[in-house]
């Protein structure tokens, strides 16, 4: 899951990591809700058609990285 072999690479934890960090990156706001990424997400990459169980996995991944953080209001924040 974090490096497929069977899966194409656009669905990967790593790609879609970093892509997750492309859109925080351009948000003029500090705290973001999530679902709101993942509408931005589908946006702008529509050919991957994930779920949303699944970009929270890609989250999940970025947090254990100290990428982002959860705040108390349920929203993510870039911790860098």
């Amino acid at each position: 899951m974090i490096l497929p072999q069977d899966i194409s690479p656009e669905k990967s934890i790593y790609v879609m990591g970093s892509r997750i960090l492309q859109i925080l990156n351009k948000e003029p706001h500090k705290t973001v809700d999530p679902k709101l990424i993942y509408d931005k997400y589908i946006q702008l990459h529509s050919e991957t058609n994930i779920t949303y169980n699944y970009f929270l996995y890609a989250l999940d991944w970025l947090y254990l990285l100290n990428a982002l953080d959860l705040t108390d209001d349920i929203k993510i924040k870039k911790c860098y």
